[in-house]
């Protein structure tokens, strides 16, 4: 075989010969993809939540408390009160236990177990609501027994928990620009249903006051429910505050500065006893230590404002303010006179 010829052998063998796909590159993971995401990851999934990192929620929860009180109220329960009375961060498994002492539970979100959020109420809770919405005035002795609550008590125990429900969202909303869904969804073999156990859930303590009684409900938020709202909760209350509205403000202004006061010019006062009073008669003359020269007080509410000088004018006796009263200086002075 000529040289020629081992050439075109070689090439009439290259192009029979497919070539090998080149091995797909590795694709790297997430975390080298994007290491701030993976960090942020582990975070949630490894960190616990802090109340005291979330400021803005305690502000949403008492907005919560007042409108879910003005809710009680048009419902018809007599002069309620709520109020929160403590935030705390658990365990998702510890919250679950907690609720499970609860009368009575419901469970409103997402599809996703830490979408959800679980509220509880005592039985005390529930039986204020339906006398409250039976009637109630408070005026008989509050009725409290340890047993099972019947349907129609669940049933109305449940419609005060999903206006609770509503309050919370609609508050949420307010002070974060956000909120997540919170419609009732069928109950769960769990009662807490709201968190996976490896996670953190913030605990909400309300105490309501209502027909002579103080009873409790829970409210437990899990972290995948406040994650997307952490950034608007961890805000500054403070520098929250927007600036007043100037049409309100000048009405304010208006209005306050309309109001009627009462001004006393109290020339002097003198200490009398029982009996001298007693022997007052019509025409005698009571001396004052004061002179004509002295100045006089000025008050209004019993409060000493200014000190002034008194004088006339068209036949009518007046007064000029001469100086402002310093409670500091006055104090030192009857402490130096005693």
């Amino acid at each position: 075989m000529t040289a020629g010829e081992v050439v075109d052998a070689s090439a009439r063998a290259s192009k029979g010969k497919r070539l090998a796909p080149a091995a797909p590159k590795k694709k790297r993971d997430d975390a080298q993809e994007s290491p701030g995401l993976a960090i942020r990851e582990r975070l949630l999934a490894g960190g616990g939540l802090s109340p005291d990192r979330l400021p803005m929620l305690r502000v949403a929860l008492d907005e919560t408390a007042s409108a879910f009180e003005q809710a009680l109220r048009r419902l018809g329960l007599p002069s309620p009160q709520v109020a929160v009375e403590s935030l705390v961060s658990a365990r998702a498994a510890d919250a679950q236990i907690a609720l499970e002492a609860y009368a009575l539970t419901a469970t409103y979100g997402g599809a996703e177990p830490d979408a959800r959020v679980a509220i509880g109420a005592e039985r005390k809770f529930v039986f204020a609501m339906v006398e409250g919405l039976f009637g109630a005035d408070g005026s008989e002795p509050f009725y409290d027994e340890e047993r099972a609550l019947t349907g129609v008590e669940t049933r109305l125990g449940r419609l005060v928990l999903d206006r609770l429900a509503k309050t919370l969202q609609a508050s949420l909303l307010t002070v974060a620009g956000a909120a997540p869904g919170l419609d009732p969804i069928e109950a769960k073999p769990e009662p807490a249903g709201a968190a996976r156990r490896g996670g953190s859930m913030l605990i909400c303590r309300l105490r309501l006051s209502a027909l002579g009684c103080d009873s409790q409900s829970i409210v437990a938020i899990p972290q995948g429910v406040l994650e997307p709202l952490r950034e608007a909760l961890s805000a500054d209350p403070a520098a929250t505050i927007q600036s007043v509205d100037p049409l309100w403000a000048q009405r304010m202004k208006a209005r306050v500065t309309q109001t009627e006061l009462s001004l006393a010019a109290v020339m002097e006062r003198r200490d009398l006893t029982l009996g001298d009073v007693a022997r007052f008669e019509v025409g005698q003359i009571v001396e004052l230590p004061v002179t004509p020269t002295g100045l006089i007080a000025l008050e209004c509410e019993g409060q000493t404002l200014f000190w002034c000088e008194i004088g006339q004018k068209d036949g009518a006796y007046t007064i000029r303010i001469a100086e402002f009263v310093d409670k500091e200086q006055e104090f030192i002075d009857d402490m130096l006179g005693a």
